[in-house]
């Protein structure tokens, strides 16, 4: 059985937001969606996703653009949207 498990530390919130950007991206690039619409409480985060300057999470960046660059190429209709949504605590 194979394991995608890999030891990580110092995980930040920041981060759990990253990745999961980049996991809703990648899925909807495996399924016919158009359009991707992000609910979030930190528009900081999703800029950063598409941010190609360096800094110490670019690795991130790098790869939700090459997962974007395929799904626009797939038409000019797909579209994607951040909508800014302040969450409880705040």
């Amino acid at each position: 059985m194979l394991s995608s498990k890999a030891p990580a530390s110092q995980i930040t919130t920041s981060d759990t937001k990253l990745f999961a950007i980049r996991l809703s991206i990648v899925k909807a690039n495996s399924m016919d969606i158009k359009h991707i619409i992000f609910i979030t409480n930190s528009l900081g985060s999703a800029k950063k996703t598409v941010d190609l300057s360096i800094y110490s999470k670019q690795a991130y960046s790098l790869a939700v653009c090459s997962i974007l660059k395929l799904f626009f190429s797939c038409g000019l209709n797909h579209k994607i949207k951040f909508w800014s949504c302040l969450s409880n605590a705040e």
